[in-house]
């Protein structure tokens, strides 16, 4: 029987922080800037009641809501992205103010318009008290960890934000002839090449107080972590890599935080686990894109890999959550 069915004290009470709740809002926005959703079809829930029923149906105590489609934000009109993060994050504090001890937020930022986002942030943190900040891993082919949002990163740094990065659904997935969806195979690879523009960006050094939360496990991440030695040894711009960032690529990587969406499996656990810092590997399910069952089966996993003793299963159930988002200390 799945982790998730168990129904006695035993059974896990995950801190989510990778659920999805796509909202009237944040579709009517779309609308209005012209854009077209590619993602999978979503479950979607209509009221905070009915996603904390679903929350309870898998084992979920608690959740940080994303509010985003691979749709993202921005679609070449800064006023139409800044009235689509309004919107929706106004939305997400009262659905999220509903159930404060069952459900927190991550507000959007209409990147890669850095003077909107830098408004929005401090509205969003400032008056909506939201849990963190969310960017998908690219807008108009501006991809996070690029150089022109180094004044928006110092900001996130000041402020010790969280900051969720979702992978986006890359333009060329629909020249390949191989018709899958982009979440298949593309995702973790947006996911890797953001933590790898922050470290070469020399981001991940300059602003050590910005959370990184990397969704899927940080993509390939882990498998290529030591790989990325060869920025050191063949970069082809001035200064060289090695004379900026003397302490090397590999030295960041730890400083990630990860969630478990989609990776929960002995071999994609075993290379996270092998890299990742303790408590900054948290729980994620990705519902409602994820049927019952591909979560199930990940539940199945995390409860019973040898790697985890009952502290480090503990930390990435809620524990490491916990010590990111004070919200849900008190439960």
């Amino acid at each position: 029987m799945a982790a998730t069915m168990k129904t006695n004290s035993t059974a896990p009470r995950f801190i989510d922080v990778h659920h999805h709740c796509v909202l009237p809002e944040y579709q009517a926005a779309l609308v209005r800037s012209g854009a077209a959703d590619p993602s999978r079809p979503l479950r979607k829930n209509a009221s905070p009641q009915e996603a904390i029923d679903s929350m309870g149906t898998l084992g979920i105590e608690a959740a940080i809501v994303n509010p985003l489609s691979v749709a993202g934000v921005h679609h070449g009109n800064d006023a139409d992205a800044r009235y689509l993060c309004q919107s929706v994050t106004d939305a997400l504090a009262k659905f999220a103010g509903t159930a404060p001890d069952k459900l927190g937020f991550f507000a959007p930022l209409p990147y890669p318009d850095v003077d909107g986002s830098l408004a929005h942030m401090a509205y969003a943190l400032d008056t909506l008290k939201a849990d963190g900040l969310i960017l998908l891993s690219s807008q108009n082919g501006i991809y996070v960890g690029d150089k022109r949002m180094e004044p928006l990163l110092a900001e996130m740094n000041r402020r010790k934000a969280v900051v969720f990065v979702h992978p986006a659904r890359p333009a060329f997935v629909d020249t390949l002839s191989m018709k899958i969806w982009g979440s298949i195979i593309e995702y973790t690879f947006e996911t890797t090449r953001v933590a790898a523009f922050l470290i070469y960006n020399e981001f991940m050094r300059k602003y050590p107080d910005i959370k990184w939360i990397l969704a899927h496990a940080g993509g390939c991440l882990p498998f290529i972590s030591f790989r990325l030695i060869l920025m050191e040894e063949q970069d082809i711009n001035k200064p060289e890599f090695s004379s900026r960032v003397p302490e090397g690529a590999r030295h960041y990587v730890d400083r990630f935080y990860f969630d478990t969406a989609i990776s929960g499996s002995n071999a994609a656990m075993s290379s996270l686990m092998e890299v990742a810092k303790p408590g900054h590997v948290m729980y994620g399910s990705d519902w409602p894109y994820i049927d019952r069952h591909t979560i199930d089966l990940q539940h199945e996993c995390l409860a019973t890999w040898k790697g985890f003793d009952d502290a480090s299963r503990a930390a990435v159930y809620r524990n490491s959550a916990l010590a990111l988002f004070p919200r849900f200390r008190k439960n």
